[in-house]
């Protein structure tokens, strides 16, 4: 990163902020963790593969219900300082998600047998269609609001809000499941949550800026951004999440329930590149509107090299403790082996990447070209689902998330080189590869079994994996500098 003062006060907000969005994070993935073990152990598998259904759907129907305004609004309000036109262009985004609302659930209500048969495999799941919708757009509005933050650079405050919700959600997840209501009153809790912190936010939002007024101002330009990106949500949801629906209708819903297990697992690598993906986007598009492009160059050359760091060794000790943590998050029943979680854990890797180099594309405003480029990894993906799962099972699903994950990231990555190349420091690389690998063999000797043996390799591995970086001299003098400046300003001075 640049060594001058203003520089590196940006480079240690850019740092810390990833520190609070990853935090934040952490308490979503409690929420998995939690509640993974009531879910399993209290329902049925078929139960449990519901409650996955009913997940992936509202992941893939937010995006859309959206019109994907949350990246459309970090990429054009980060760097707007009026707040007249923050709280307008929020209130044109809100009016047309709005409209676009009332007529899909037109559409849901007179199609709810036909979609509970996609969804489900069958046409008699129909409240479930109906809870998944609801969940759905208090969702899309909770997430827009949210995105309105990010924009405005609150994400100290959006993170203990984030954190919150997580914590509430998964208290009201055990709390009703040990009372042993059914999975219906589960998901009207997760929707009544949402609606609450909903209204939460938008009181902060009106604090600060006052109420947005639906209009319909400026939101031309918005939707001739954010349109695009529909069609690629949904390719995207395509090649993370749609290997669900054909375990499911390729094998059953148990299936579909063990894999979701084994993907959660691997999911956790999420919690390395969202936080800096979250806090990257802001953060760019105000150098790049300042037109400070050498700024701009550093942070992708910085937040890819905290990526690898972060996600190498966590998918090789993710993989290794896989089997110890299923049997404790879950039962025997849904375990499926660590070559599965590894293959997942490998396939968020290249998404990781992927994720980091995209938003070059959203810089330069050439989001037109994804398209083509998810058709591409979306019809190689559905392709090999088809043939693989049929044969070889759920790793077919897994086989399929790497190489299209992996052509995607490619074909990103040579074609940004065009827009704005950064240099990729391979022998750094190469050391965290190395590190990794005294990491592993140091855990490998180990015997894991139980919570404690979890704890013991967790404790072991990561100062052997850092000291490995230290004596390889990974670090320059810059990255301690960078490092010690980021946490003296988080922890509090004892006096």
């Amino acid at each position: 990163m640049p060594i001058n003062s203003h520089a590196t006060k940006e480079s240690t907000k850019f740092a810390r902020d990833i520190i609070w969005v990853g935090v934040s994070q952490i308490f979503t993935s409690l929420l998995g963790i939690v509640t993974m073990p009531a879910l399993t152990k209290t329902y049925s598998t078929q139960n449990y593969g519901i409650w996955v259904q009913v997940s992936v759907t509202v992941g893939l129907v937010v995006p859309i219900l959206t019109l994907q305004f949350m990246t459309t609004m970090v990429r054009f309000l980060a760097g707007e300082e009026d707040k007249e036109k923050r709280r307008r262009s929020l209130g044109a985004m809100l009016c047309a998600i709005l409209i676009f609302s009332g007529f899909v659930f037109i559409a849901i209500y007179f199609l709810a047998s036909q979609l509970s048969r996609f969804f489900f495999d069958s046409p008699t799941y129909i409240n479930f269609v109906y809870l998944t919708f609801l969940w759905t757009f208090v969702d899309a509005l909770f997430t827009l609001f949210i995105a309105n933050m990010r924009a405005r650079g609150e994400i100290k405050g959006l993170s203990i809000i984030q954190a919150l919700f997580s914590v509430s959600k998964a208290g009201s997840i055990v709390t009703l499941v040990l009372l042993g209501l059914r999975l219906e009153w589960v998901i009207a809790s997760m929707i009544s949550i949402e609606f609450i912190f909903v209204i939460a936010v938008i009181y902060f939002i009106v604090r600060d800026e006052g109420f947005p007024v639906l209009n319909f101002e400026g939101l031309g330009g918005f939707l001739s951004f954010s349109i695009p990106q529909i069609p690629i949500g949904i390719l995207g949801w395509i090649m993370s999440a749609s290997d669900r629906y054909f375990i499911t209708h390729f094998l059953n819903l148990s299936q579909t329930g063990i894999y979701s297990s084994s993907n959660y697992l691997a999911g956790l690598i999420a919690l390395f590149y969202s936080p800096i993906g979250y806090v990257l986007l802001p953060t760019v598009s105000k150098t790049w509107e300042q037109k400070r492009k050498g700024d701009t160059k550093n942070y992708f050359e910085y937040s890819t090299r905290l990526f690898l760091t972060l996600a190498i060794p966590a998918t090789v000790g993710l993989t290794m403790l896989s089997q110890s943590l299923l049997k404790i998050l879950a039962t025997s029943e849904y375990l499926a082996g660590m070559e599965l979680v590894l293959l997942i854990g490998i396939s968020q890797i290249f998404y990781g990447m992927f994720l980091i180099n995209t938003y070059i594309v959203y810089l330069v405003k050439r989001t037109k070209w994804l398209l083509p480029i998810f058709i591409t990894s979306s019809a190689i993906s559905i392709g090999l689902n088809a043939i693989l799962i049929p044969s070889i099972g759920i790793t077919g699903a897994a086989i399929s998330k790497i190489v299209a994950y992996f052509v995607l990231t490619v074909i990103v990555t040579i074609w940004i080189k065009k827009a704005m190349y950064y240099n990729i420091d391979i022998k750094y690389i190469a050391k965290v590869f190395i590190a990794t690998l005294i990491m592993a063999i140091s855990i490998y000797f180990l015997k894991i079994s139980g919570i404690k043996g979890i704890i013991l390799s967790i404790i072991i591995g990561v100062p052997v994996f850092g000291i490995a970086l230290h004596l390889l001299k990974a670090f320059t003098e810059q990255d301690k500098r960078l490092i010690k400046q980021t946490f003296s300003g988080m922890i509090p001075q004892l006096h």
